[in-house]
């Protein structure tokens, strides 16, 4: 006759444990990355929000002859675009690549192209100022519609942190 082969208490909180460790440490690193995905996000929109300032700064080099400052102030502002573009693994920025946020930051690079090449001719004396103002305000128009769509991306991520912690209170 077979003897059964009986588990020992060790064995047998080993098989129930582990399986709860692994989820446990699933939903811990889960939750870190979607934070991580937070943090990238919130300095994404920061930066942005920067482009907003510089470009009311430009204009208003621009309609006060400043023009020395231009080169460096268009520098700054390229500077943001490639950050934003590229990211920065050192602060951590990075954006959330979704199609709404590619179409609003193409439009805004296009538009940046378009007006920075309008505003170096107005620098000249080639624009009213209440032109250059109008296209300030729909380069700074694009930027905010940009700063949505990240914000919204964002919304979605703080909705998926919030799911995992009360999955691992429970």
């Amino acid at each position: 006759m077979a003897t059964k082969q009986r588990w020992t208490l060790g064995a047998k909180l080993a098989l129930i444990g582990v399986p709860f460790l692994v989820l446990a440490l699933l939903s811990t690193w889960a939750t870190l990355w979607v934070a991580w995905q937070l943090d990238g996000g919130a300095a994404a929109v920061n930066e942005a929000g920067r482009m907003r300032m510089q470009t009311y700064r430009l204009a208003l080099s621009i309609r006060n002859a400043h023009t020395g400052v231009l080169p460096e102030q268009i520098t700054e502002f390229n500077h943001s675009l490639k950050v934003l573009r590229h990211g920065d693994p050192e602060r951590p920025l990075f954006m959330p690549w979704d199609d709404t946020v590619k179409a609003r930051f193409t439009k805004v690079e296009a538009n940046w192209e378009q007006f920075q090449t309008q505003w170096i001719q107005r620098a000249r004396g080639a624009e009213e100022s209440g032109q250059l103002s109008r296209q300030a305000q729909e380069v700074v128009a694009d930027i905010d519609a940009l700063v949505s769509a990240i914000e919204a991306h964002l919304a979605g991520w703080t909705a998926t942190l919030h799911l995992l912690q009360v999955a691992i209170l429970g």
